[in-house]
């Protein structure tokens, strides 16, 4: 690239942010059309099934949602059911939100349309190549938070 200028689609963040755009269309259509929910609340399912319970903050940290966004799915997802409120034990004015036996079921449901579905993305690769590939995308995950910090 010295002495050049790189076009757009040569930048690491434009091509995670193309890959993400595609896979996020993709399995949104897949929880739509068997889940019958969003891609925000699917994440917001398996975020709180995965790590929760959260405090809304915490949610969208977790699901990489902004705040609203995140509300808007957990409040979608109260509604229906499948998440409920409950005070913080250390403290009383922190509102957390945990699933309930029905989101704990829908949670089953959603974590092999995720793993199948970062399979297929991932089928190109051979065992190598992905052992490689998850190992070096842990790397820079790892700096670009320490970047934040």
């Amino acid at each position: 690239m010295k002495g050049r200028q790189a076009g757009l689609d040569q930048y690491l963040t434009y091509r995670l942010h193309v890959l993400t755009k595609r896979s996020d269309r993709g399995i949104g259509e897949v929880y739509r059309d068997k889940l019958g929910i969003s891609l925000p609340e699917a994440r917001v399912i398996a975020a709180v099934g995965a790590f929760g319970p959260f405090s809304i903050m915490e949610l969208a940290r977790h699901t990489n949602l902004d705040k609203s966004q995140a509300s808007r799915a957990a409040e979608a997802l109260l509604q229906q059911g499948l998440l409920e409120r409950s005070a913080s034990e250390e403290d009383g004015r922190i509102v957390l939100i945990a699933l309930t036996p029905d989101g704990r079921a829908l949670h089953r449901k959603i974590m092999p349309i995720v793993r199948k579905w970062n399979d297929g993305l991932l089928a190109c690769l051979s065992d190598s190549e992905r052992n490689t590939f998850e190992r070096l995308l842990d790397k820079v995950v790892a700096h670009a938070l320490e970047r934040d910090e």
